[in-house]
């Protein structure tokens, strides 16, 4: 099995947060102007400006350091937090499932944490494609139909 790089999608991520710290802005002005809040008030609604703007950035870092690889006998977790690789034997099970929007979920389960792979990694249909054979080379306990070809 060859190595593959998957990234994490910074698009869903940031682009919400980006929308907030445009839109706050004019919406706490056009109050100010309107209404003449109090400073404190005002200094307040400032603060949570910054601070969710920290916030942003702080998840803009450690989403744009996410991504995954997945070679010969290992699935590697890369990020600003760390490195953990996984080996097959090191892997309980990995769940297949959807949640409640239709996008499918791969859940790494090992003896001490759950790794979750979504449709925000990149490119994602190459990326089941390889953790399905992964888990089928290796035999590592899943709930893939091992009849499905």
């Amino acid at each position: 099995m060859d190595e593959h790089d998957y990234v994490y999608l910074m698009r869903p991520l940031v682009v919400p947060g980006l929308v907030f710290l445009i839109v706050y802005p004019l919406v706490i002005g056009s109050l100010h102007v309107f209404s003449k809040l109090p400073i404190v008030e005002l200094r307040v609604l400032i603060g949570i400006y910054v601070v969710s703007g920290l916030g942003i950035l702080a998840l803009w870092v450690i989403g744009k350091s996410k991504r995954m690889q997945i070679n010969d006998g290992q699935i590697v977790f890369h990020s600003l937090l760390g490195e953990r690789i996984l080996e097959p034997q090191d892997i309980r099970r990995v769940a297949f499932y959807f949640d409640q929007r239709g996008q499918e979920i791969a859940q790494i389960r090992t003896n001490d944490a759950l790794f979750y792979v979504s449709e925000y990694y990149f490119p994602f249909p190459e990326l089941m494609s390889d953790l399905e054979n992964f888990i089928q080379q290796y035999d590592v306990r899943s709930n893939l139909s091992r009849n499905a070809v």
